[in-house]
């Protein structure tokens, strides 16, 4: 079967580690690790029991931090992001945190040397359980691209549950859905319908609904971090 990945620059790839760091709830361990493979052993870090942190001193230094939560992940994303990496390591680094097989590659188009990640994607199946539309929190995922199609296609009963966010007058953000007239968030999404005979959800506007929700999830992990049953839990991938 073939594998489902994508291709990073060495940039791109240390900003999507990042990301992953800064979505879910402190991935201890995987922050512990992270902070010693790019440190090459030059920072000390040690775990106390099952805290939600670990103690941070640089070799040679009596005196050890303790850092916790967002704290210890800012220092770990300034320790990915604070060097030049070289693809082996910036591979490595992508195979701890994607949970998945990664390798380093040269784009035959560019030239440029980044890592291929293994997505785990060629496994799921949509449930449309409505997990992720009623449950995770995209309100302000949504890009300028969408607003603009929507706009393109004359989508106002779309357009109207957009708030758009000014500073300075310019847009900074676009926040859905926004109960109309009002900053409020509904509830739920408006254009999502509960079959319940069929125990599933229907998305009402499916064919133009926002990026945020056609790529979800964006990889195996992502989807079996938030709680996604849309894997086939049979089916284990090594590393």
């Amino acid at each position: 079967m073939r594998r489902d990945s994508i291709f990073l620059s060495i940039d791109e790839a240390l900003a999507a580690v990042c990301t992953d760091l800064r979505r879910y709830d402190p991935q201890i361990g995987l922050l512990c690790q992270i902070i010693r493979l790019v440190s090459g052993g030059t920072v000390v870090v040690e775990r106390e029991g099952q805290k939600s942190g670990a103690w941070i001193s640089m070799q040679g230094r009596p005196n050890m931090r303790w850092m916790e939560g967002p704290d210890l992940v800012e220092y770990a994303c300034a320790a990915v992001k604070g060097s030049d990496w070289d693809s082996r390591l910036v591979s490595s680094i992508c195979a701890r945190a994607f949970h998945t097989r990664t390798l380093e590659e040269m784009d035959r188009e560019t030239g440029q040397i980044g890592v291929r990640i293994e997505t785990g994607m060629e496994g799921f199946s949509c449930r449309q359980c409505g997990r992720c539309c009623t449950s995770l929190d995209y309100h302000d995922e949504l890009i300028e691209e969408d607003v603009a199609r929507w706009e393109r296609l004359g989508r106002i009963d779309i357009l109207k549950w957009v708030r758009i966010i000014e500073r300075e007058g310019e847009v900074r953000q676009y926040r859905i859905w926004t109960i109309p007239g009002t900053t409020r968030l509904a509830d739920s999404c408006p254009f999502l319908k509960k079959i319940s005979s069929e125990n599933r959800w229907d998305c009402l506007i499916h064919d133009v609904k926002p990026a945020i929700c056609r790529q979800y999830p964006l990889s195996r992990k992502h989807g079996l971090m938030t709680g996604c049953p849309g894997f086939d839990p049979k089916k284990t991938r090594g590393r």
